[in-house]
């Protein structure tokens, strides 16, 4: 049985929902404010979180931003009443995997909680084996400058630790995995988010940019209007 933690404050909108993911085939815990959901996430595992956005202690992106600087990288979708833009921006930057408005039906929220954890599996079982690795109960990929530790889930750059987001991980291994080669926009949403849709393209690029602060804006490069491309080489 699928393992869901839900949190927000609003009781009858905690109870519609728990009722809905009971009825197909999910064991539910519940948390009503920020605080409690992050205790409870750290105590046992789930396969999904789903975040109100306001909550009391702690709001849903400061929850989703606590777990991942922790290492908990389970699928998180933040719920909100704000149509925002820069919102969702600010969710799916902290390392949430979905963003969706609170009158979404609750048929489409538990098929979008589902399709979130097959491809969390489907991530985990799928992922290419790194151009460098060579052995393989150790992906690792490493430069004179950069190391990335898949089972770490660990970035470090001049030897120092970087504080990757759970996306920015995952888009920076996707990159190495393609080393040379042109990544699109369209893709790394299609891969991260299951969408393709050109108006959302704007959120890859933030985060890209975010990558590329910390990389001191060395490996990754812009292939304007197609994409980006890691490399090793110098400009």
């Amino acid at each position: 049985m699928k393992r869901i933690l839900i949190a927000d404050d609003d009781r009858s909108i905690l109870t519609l929902l728990s009722y809905n993911f009971r009825q197909h085939d999910f064991e539910v815990t519940t948390a009503s404010d920020g605080k409690q959901a992050l205790d409870l996430a750290r105590k046992k595992p789930f396969d999904l979180i789903l975040l109100d956005l306001m909550m009391p202690e702690y709001d849903g992106i400061e929850v989703t931003e606590i777990l991942r600087k922790k290492g908990n990288f389970t699928p998180i979708l933040i719920l909100t009443a704000r149509d925002d833009d820069e919102v969702k921006l600010l969710g799916l930057q902290a390392g949430s995997d979905e963003y969706l408005d609170k009158s979404t039906p609750m048929k489409e929220i538990v098929v979008r909680g589902n399709a979130l954890i097959r491809r969390s599996q489907m991530y985990n079982q799928s992922r290419p084996v790194l151009k460098e690795e060579t052995n393989s109960a150790i992906s690792l990929y490493s430069n004179s400058r950069l190391t990335l530790d898949y089972h770490r889930k660990e970035v470090s750059f001049d030897d120092h630790l970087l504080d990757l987001t759970k996306r920015e991980f995952e888009i920076l291994e996707l990159l190495i995995q393609r080393k040379d080669e042109v990544v699109t926009r369209e893709e790394l949403l299609k891969h991260f988010w299951g969408i393709s849709d050109v108006a959302e393209t704007r959120t890859i690029d933030v985060l890209i940019s975010k990558i590329r602060k910390k990389l001191d804006n060395e490996y990754i490069k812009t292939k304007r209007g197609f994409g980006y491309t890691f490399t090793d080489e110098k400009d």
